[in-house]
């Protein structure tokens, strides 16, 4: 998250944001894990870690309580800090699909940047999603198509309408392929929630109704064995 001056309500419909787009996912250590880095000039790091929370409710409340540090805007940093702690190889789980979302409102290009991005997404698999505010005329939108992944961009003119790309982040994530392992194992079990909320219920509703009715049949032919055989006994020798 872009940590950079702004107003306080601007900085709250950010949070907002972030917060209803982790409502998608499954959160769960198990599954989808979510990490948040804060970045400005003044001060980077890494304000929620993957494993700090394991379910919604506990993660809304950290985003919530995330706080401005002000300044300006520092995009380097964040890359730098996600590849060499947020997404730390220890961190990570095998096979795990990678996705980082910029949300940034202050962009100023070096090749430093793009070389960082590069590194992120050919050589660790990372799929970047970008969404440019654009209402203070401080973002680079072209260097921020570059830094992302191809068609993995977004951008809205000012705060009050970021609440609208909620479905947009959360489809792009994923949908996101590219470079990366093979192994999408963890992705494949927790994305499905945001693709269709009634995924899950539609999947046990399916598989119960499956099984109730292989019980069905298979209690009939138990059922029409044990009378073929009681008429064998019955009948006279």
């Amino acid at each position: 998250m872009d940590s950079s001056t702004k107003p306080t309500n601007d900085w709250q419909l950010a949070k907002n944001l972030v917060s209803s787009v982790a409502a998608t996912f499954n959160i769960n250590q198990n599954c989808v894990r979510v990490t948040v880095i804060s970045y400005s000039a003044t001060r980077t790091d890494v304000s929620i870690a993957l494993n700090r929370y394991g379910d919604i409710n506990s993660l809304q409340q950290g985003i919530g309580s995330l706080t401005l540090y002000g300044g300006a805007s520092n995009l380097l940093s964040a890359l730098q800090i996600l590849r060499s702690q947020a997404f730390a190889s220890n961190i990570v789980r095998s096979g795990a699909r990678l996705v980082a979302w910029i949300l940034t409102d202050e962009l100023t290009c070096s090749s430093q940047i793009t070389s960082e991005a590069t590194t992120l997404k050919n050589n660790m698999g990372v799929s970047i999603i970008g969404l440019a505010v654009t209402q203070y005329s401080t973002v680079d939108t072209n260097c921020l198509r570059n830094v992302v992944t191809p068609n993995q961009y977004i951008e809205v003119s000012n705060y009050n309408q970021v609440s609208g790309s909620v479905s947009q982040v959360s489809q792009y994530a994923c949908a996101a392929t590219g470079p990366g392992p093979a192994n999408l194992q963890h992705w494949g079990e927790c994305c499905i929630k945001c693709l269709n909320a009634d995924t899950d219920r539609f999947l046990e509703i399916h598989f119960f109704s499956f099984f109730s009715v292989f019980l069905s049949v298979l209690s009939y032919i138990v059922l029409f064995i044990v009378l073929i055989c009681c008429a064998l006994c019955l009948m006279p020798s």
